[in-house]
């Protein structure tokens, strides 16, 4: 791991299609916007994952056609071959740290993460980090990462921000570090592979305003460093359309019980906004449920927005809008990341901001409410 690196490579990724650098020493491009993955691989053919793995492996039953089409696939989008391994070989396992199992965005990475994994006969675990502690609202359990470097396991692939990150790396000893969806704050300290939130929250206050929306409200910016990125991310596309008075932050961490406050606060106060963007797609059932307590019907009365495209969104109850931050290739970029850094690439730490889209549906489909006209006075003599 190079946690102590004072450079490194930032690239911008919308979908590995760019080229970039070469890396050092002659060998294959290793940056995030030229390095295919695996899936990459099998879209290209309409194929799945499993059958190309099987492929570029050589197995018997893969007809030579389909396997030279394969490989001539991965060396057209520079996939690794140099790090496949026989199906037979087991050369470790790939800890992947979390703050919470109740986020369904990260069954879609661990999915990604694994397929990648597994062409160098790797797999990975998820492991909650997450401690509650008397002195400290919210704390790294160091044990177990401490438990993770005593059996061995290959390295570590963080999900999102931890707490207490200088004890955490120091608890991973010199295992390679790869973080994913993760703060830019960590930008040197090791490889990332993020979401371009600036684009998301660009792209979901685009939306809100092409429908007529002005007065746009965002719930998040507590919890995490990557939180108020996000926030201030809103911010800054507020001000892109000449919104800066509108854009209002209402305090919300990535929880749904806090997101449902959050949006009752929204909702009593004053000046209601129209529409209301959220931290996650947790954070924005909870706004969902505030409003529904409210007597605001969605999206007639108030729009509402997510982050990360879960199955809670795309779910038929609440058919949420939510940012997409592609999580097939953040998962298999990160997995690539730290397989290099397992096989001995010390170069300088890479960051990769992957461009997310936006995928709308019925909780952003109408535009702002009409205006209430307010009461005249009447005074009595």
């Amino acid at each position: 791991m190079s946690s102590d690196a004072t450079s490194s490579d930032e690239t911008i990724d919308a979908g590995g299609e760019t080229a970039g650098a070469q890396a050092p020493g002659g060998a294959a491009p290793s940056g995030g916007q030229d390095r295919g993955t695996l899936r990459d691989v099998a879209n290209s053919l309409g194929i799945s994952s499993a059958v190309a793995l099987r492929a570029l492996r050589g197995a018997d039953e893969i007809k030579p056609v389909m396997a030279r089409r394969v490989r001539e696939a991965a060396e057209r989008l520079h996939f690794p071959l140099e790090e496949l391994s026989d199906a037979t070989e087991h050369r470790g396992v790939v800890a992947v740290l979390v703050n919470t199992m109740r986020n369904t965005w990260i069954s879609d990475l661990v999915r990604a993460i694994r397929i990648e994994l597994a062409a160098t006969g790797r797999t990975a675990v998820v492991v909650p980090t997450r401690r509650r502690l008397p002195e400290y609202p919210v704390a790294a359990d160091i044990d177990a990462i401490e438990d993770l470097v005593h059996l061995g396991v290959d390295g570590f692939l963080m999900v999102s921000d931890l707490a207490d990150m200088d004890r955490v790396l120091e608890a991973t000893g010199n295992r390679p570090f790869v973080g994913i969806g993760c703060s830019q704050s960590f930008t040197g300290r090791f490889d990332t592979v993020r979401i371009d939130d600036e684009v998301g929250q660009g792209l979901l206050v685009d939306h809100l305003v092409s429908l007529g929306h002005r007065e746009i409200a965002h719930v998040g910016g507590v919890g995490a460093e990557v939180a108020r990125e996000r926030a201030e991310a809103f911010r800054a596309a507020m001000a892109r359309h000449g919104l800066s008075e509108q854009a209002r932050v209402e305090p919300g961490d990535f929880t749904e019980q806090v997101g449902q406050t959050a949006g009752s606060m929204l909702l009593r106060g004053s000046r209601v906004p129209t529409a209301v963007t959220c931290a996650n797609d947790v954070t924005a059932v909870g706004v969902l449920a505030a409003a529904r307590d409210a007597g605001y019907s969605v999206p007639e009365q108030l729009a509402v927005a997510g982050y990360g495209n879960t199955s809670l969104a795309a779910s038929g109850v609440s058919q949420l809008t939510s940012v997409d931050p592609n999580s097939d290739r953040l998962g298999a970029l990160a997995a690539q990341f730290l397989v290099e850094r397992v096989s001995g690439h010390e170069g300088p730490t890479r960051d990769v901001a992957v461009a997310p889209s936006i995928v709308a549906r019925r909780t952003t489909s109408a535009g702002p409410r009409p205006e209430t006209a307010a009461r005249k006075r009447i005074s009595v003599d």
